[in-house]
């Protein structure tokens, strides 16, 4: 069995074959557990999905290469602002001209987050300690803030909004709302170089507008109002003018055949007049499940309810009735994070990664050994780029919208605290930090909810636990949850 796992380890390509189907059983497994279970629970698993993908990257930048970042939302924050721009403004692949959608937002959105990380990691690779940990906070406040600079290309604090999925044959251009033929043609009547021409009105424009002269007669003194013409102290009602008690008494003591306005005995309202219970519908009216079943046409029945084709799957709209959002969210996020696992595996398990761990324990002894500790650095940087800015592009779609509020320095501490909790030096660790993450506020709510919290405490519980929660496992488990289970392990193999 040693030598058949030594040769298998030693065959061309089986790495990739090995990560693959890993990637491959994930994928299978979360997606059937996204068809089976309600749309808030696809919403949560579509988030997990992209902390784990974001926190991925920081695996690789914090645990292996060793390096210190508090920017990583920042660089969310450029792939999810590429993917929402592409996606609003191009409805074509430039050079190719096939038809714009999603897919090619995302390539996009990955092109931008490797440009920018060249850019960060060129300059954050001459930086150490706590240089590197400012240089990485100030992007974290400086890149969101953008937005409000350029409010007319970022949407400036309200942001930019997206439809999800992609709508069929792109979005609509702004130039699509004007017709062309009526500029061209107007083009000429009206404006010079695309500026209106002023023409001075006429001075008999401004001429006084003639009087008529019946106008300036004055009212006969027979057309005006008098005293007469208003009501006086005796035109209202007086307490005599109504009927008193006694006279009502009177009234009604009289003689009702004397009365032409006297209704008959028999024309009043009597008890039979009135509904009884007898007249009210009883649970014996109505039919039975048995009766309401016998009533129904086999024929119809056969076509309209075990056809699957007539079971209403398309509504009035035209849109398929099936189709929940959340679960084609959790597809999307699921499957980026898949694929960027899958990278992510290659990339700590072979050479890259004994590069990043060489740099990290020893700098000088790897630039002894011909590594060069910079490029490394540049590298690892370009790399969690690159995946930040993929989960930047998930995150879009699951919010169906992009802003400053959104990449705010908060998210930046949230995947840190993910990837202290889970285990900085594992991707297991990163996917633990990362259902950490999505369930501790919930669970936080959930409790406050039983227990009666104000909303004060409820609001701030989940950021205290989080810091309680660092600071434990730092003391404990310095190598997160992960470490801690291998240094368990380890511990109870040797007695």
């Amino acid at each position: 069995m040693s030598k058949l796992s030594s040769l298998t380890e030693r065959a061309p390509g089986s790495r990739l074959v090995t990560h693959a189907l890993i990637a491959l059983v994930i994928f299978g497994i979360l997606t059937w557990f996204n068809q089976i279970v309600d749309p808030l629970m696809s919403y949560y698993l579509a988030t997990a999905a992209m902390y784990a993908t974001a926190m991925f990257g920081m695996t690789i930048l914090v645990g292996l290469s060793g390096q210190v970042s508090l920017g990583n939302g920042a660089l969310m924050a450029v792939g999810g602002y590429v993917f929402a721009l592409t996606s609003l403004n191009w409805q074509t692949v430039p050079i190719l001209g096939t038809p714009w959608n999603a897919v090619w937002s995302m390539v996009f959105a990955g092109i931008g987050g490797v440009v920018f990380g060249l850019l960060i990691g060129g300059v954050a690779a001459r930086l150490r300690g706590p240089y590197l940990a400012g240089l990485t906070l100030g992007i974290a406040v400086g890149v969101p803030a953008i937005a409000n600079r350029f409010p007319g290309l970022l949407g400036g604090e309200n942001g930019l909004m997206l439809q999800v999925p992609y709508p069929a044959g792109g979005y609509a251009s702004i130039d699509d709302g004007f017709d062309e033929e009526f500029i061209d043609e107007g083009a000429g009547e009206g404006f010079v170089d695309d500026e209106p021409i002023y023409e001075e009105l006429p001075d008999e424009f401004f001429e006084e507008a003639p009087v008529d002269d019946s106008l300036e007669d004055p009212l006969a003194e027979e057309d005006m109002l008098t005293d007469d013409d208003f009501l006086s102290e005796d035109d209202f009602l007086t307490e005599d003018d109504f009927a008193t008690d006694e006279g009502f008494e009177s009234d009604a003591g009289s003689n009702p055949d004397s009365d032409p306005d006297a209704v008959a005995e028999e024309d009043m309202l009597t008890e039979d007049d009135f509904l009884s219970e007898d007249d009210f519908l009883t649970e014996d009216d109505f039919a039975t499940d048995e009766g309401f079943e016998s009533d129904i046409d086999p024929g119809v029945e056969e076509e309209f309810i075990e056809d699957p084709g007539t079971a209403g799957d398309i509504d009035l709209a035209g849109v398929d009735s099936g189709f929940v959002i959340e679960q084609w969210q959790a597809s999307v996020a699921v499957a980026v994070a898949c694929i960027v696992g899958f990278i992510a595996l290659n990339l700590v398990r072979g050479r890259q990664g004994r590069v990043w761990q060489a740099v990290r324990d020893d700098p000088v002894a790897a630039a002894v050994s011909g590594i060069s500790p910079s490029g490394s650095k540049v590298s690892a940087f370009v790399v969690s780029s690159l995946f930040a800015a993929l989960a930047g592009a998930v995150f879009a779609q699951i919010l169906s919208y992009v802003g400053p509020g959104a990449f705010a320095l908060g998210l930046s501490l949230s995947l840190l605290v993910g990837i202290v909790l889970g285990g900085r030096n594992s991707l297991i660790g990163a996917m633990i930090g990362a259902v950490i993450l999505v369930w501790l506020p919930e669970f936080v709510l959930s409790l406050a909810a039983d227990r009666g919290w104000e909303d004060q405490v409820t609001n701030n519980a989940p950021n205290f636990i989080y810091g309680l929660l660092v600071v434990l496992v730092v003391l404990a488990a310095p190598g997160g949850l992960v470490g801690g289970v291998r240094d368990l392990a380890k511990r109870v193999t040797r007695r």
